[in-house]
């Protein structure tokens, strides 16, 4: 799906959150530390056309609060990316930002997009789930 590009999913915005986006095709997920620093993980290859399913995994070190994982994309059940989230944020994403789904609607999280109607998906988005275990 070269091309397709947008927001799927974004919590929190400029000063820490994290988002699911594609770029130039390219399933991405950026953690966003308290805008400090930010952690890109993002699959090589663009999707192919048609439907899809992407996942984004983040396996939690533990420890207590603030404490990093591992994040890692796939798309149909194939791992396509992974990489190291060095420190999460501990209690609190930015309670003014919200969730957004289909575009990032107040700052970015990201510097990969511009915040707002920029950042709209421009593909079809039929579900999103959030599971926290």
């Amino acid at each position: 799906m070269q091309g397709v590009k947008g927001v799927v999913f974004a919590q929190g915005g400029r000063f820490g959150g994290f988002s699911l986006y594609l770029k130039d095709g390219k399933p991405t997920y950026t953690y966003n530390w308290v805008g400090l620093e930010r952690y890109t993980v993002a699959s090589p290859q663009a999707l192919a056309p048609g439907k899809a399913t992407i996942k984004l995994d983040f396996a939690y070190d533990g420890g207590g609060p603030g404490k990093g994982g591992i994040a890692s994309l796939s798309v149909g059940g194939q791992k396509v990316a992974e990489g190291r989230i060095e420190k999460t944020i501990p209690f609190l994403i930015s309670p003014d930002e919200g969730a957004d789904v289909g575009e990032d609607d107040d700052t970015p999280v990201s510097g990969d997009y511009v915040a707002g109607i920029k950042s709209r998906f421009t593909g079809k988005i039929e579900k999103v789930t959030v599971e926290v275990r």
